[in-house]
């Protein structure tokens, strides 16, 4: 979920039998990031955290408004997530020789323009159509800002240069998603859409300024690109992404059932889950600092202490109090391993193909979050209780771990930088 190289590293000088190796010239330093793209950026995460998932919300107003059945609105979750998945990879490889500066704004741009026709639909099919544009267009965008983000942050500043992105996608959940919501309850649905339609243009006019013409090589292009996917440093960081989700969010996509279970009344979730958005933001933060304190150490706290959490949640879902607790302590240990898998992911596909292995990482997270919607309601459906969950999700979180012992054996770990050789 940025044209240049997330590498920093200087040029090497070639030599020859006349000429003497010389040391390569060191690379100046990085200003950072400019606080006028962060904050593009920020808005640009928020809107599509906000549009990705606000649809939920309002989907028995769009059933009314375009007198289709509620089972078949559903499909417009299903086209933004679905098309996310399977295009974010494909575009991934198709803009590898597009400078970054061109597929952040030209994607921005397309994205804004499909938000507009969400918020205009005369018909559902059209409404259909637009999830489908911004669902393809999602991961694109998201991969372009952690790209320009990481190619202009300060050494040892990258974990949090990437957790304002990710930031952003907690800030939706957290004010966006709500906002969109109170504007379909207020003014209508379409305004939610516009809602985003503006977040969307705000970030491009801000980025069209702030965001730097580069016009050097991310890495392979082309088929050369996929041979980033067959370095295990990336692979393991994809399935750790993908099982950690898998794990978090058996507990997280099933909150609310699990609040009413442990006692809470059905008018006090909305103001017990704002306590776990929190969390989750301070998490996000607290998972940037540790992953430039050192990155290595930041993967295995973070993921540890997730799956801790999830055994004190169970442990302590007997009452209100403690499933408040072991809800907002999940949601913060989970949202502190994202600015250091990210960060790892493009550490190890630098000088290669990060952005195609940025984009099949977030692939990897949608579909775990699939298989948490089947998985979570079979074991409802079959008996479980609710309070129960987040024993059940513990058990990916090892498989988690595990997998990021075995990335170290054997060849390069996770969090150190790729050594490409040249395609055949």
């Amino acid at each position: 979920m940025p044209d240049s190289s997330v590498s920093r590293t200087a040029s090497t000088v070639a030599t020859t039998d006349h000429a003497p190796a010389t040391d390569p010239a060191p690379s100046p330093p990085s200003a950072g990031v400019p606080r006028a793209l962060s904050l593009a950026f920020v808005l640009g995460a928020v809107a599509l955290g906000t549009s990705e998932n606000v649809v939920a919300g309002i989907l028995p107003r769009l059933s009314a408004a375009f007198d289709v059945p509620l089972d078949d609105v559903g499909l417009l979750v299903t086209a933004y997530a679905g098309t996310a998945v399977v295009a974010g990879p494909v575009l991934a490889l198709g803009a590898s020789r597009i400078g970054v500066r061109t597929v952040a704004l030209l994607g921005l741009l397309l994205y804004g323009v499909a938000s507009v026709l969400a918020a205009v639909a005369p018909t559902f099919g059209v409404l259909v159509a637009a999830r489908v544009l911004t669902g393809g267009l999602h991961t694109t965008v998201l991969v372009a800002f952690m790209l320009t983000a990481l190619s202009l942050a300060r050494e040892g500043e990258q974990g949090r240069t990437i957790g304002r992105i990710t930031l952003g996608l907690g800030i939706a959940t957290v004010i966006g998603v709500p906002a969109g919501n109170a504007l379909a309850e207020t003014a209508g649905w379409r305004w939610a859409f516009g809602f985003i339609a503006t977040l969307i243009a705000s970030a491009r006019v801000i980025g069209y300024v702030a965001i730097p013409e580069d016009r050097s090589e991310r890495g392979e292009t082309g088929r050369g690109a996929l041979r980033v996917l067959a370095r295990g440093p990336v692979l393991a960081g994809i399935g750790m992404t993908a099982m950690a989700g898998l794990g978090a969010m058996t507990l997280l996509a099933f909150a609310v059932p699990f609040l009413l279970a442990a006692g809470a009344s059905a008018g006090s979730v909305a103001p017990l889950l704002l306590i776990h958005g929190g969390a989750c933001l301070a998490g996000n933060v607290l998972g940037g600092r540790l992953a430039d304190r050192g990155l290595r150490r930041a993967l295995t706290a973070t993921l540890a202490a997730t799956g801790l959490a999830l055994v004190a949640a169970g442990l302590l879902a007997g009452g209100t109090a403690g499933a408040v607790a072991g809800l907002a302590f999940v949601g913060c240990t989970y949202l502190a391993t994202f600015p250091p898998l990210n960060t790892a992911i493009a550490r190890a596909a630098e000088g290669i193909a990060p952005d195609l292995a940025l984009a099949v990482n977030s692939s990897a997270f949608n579909i775990g979050i699939a298989g948490v919607g089947w998985r979570g309601g079979t074991a409802l459906a079959a008996g479980l209780a609710p309070a129960r969950l987040p024993l059940l999700g513990a058990a990916a979180l090892v498989v988690a771990l595990g997998i990021g012992v075995l990335a170290t054996v054997g060849g390069p770990g996770l969090t150190e930088r790729s050594r490409p050789t040249p395609s055949p």
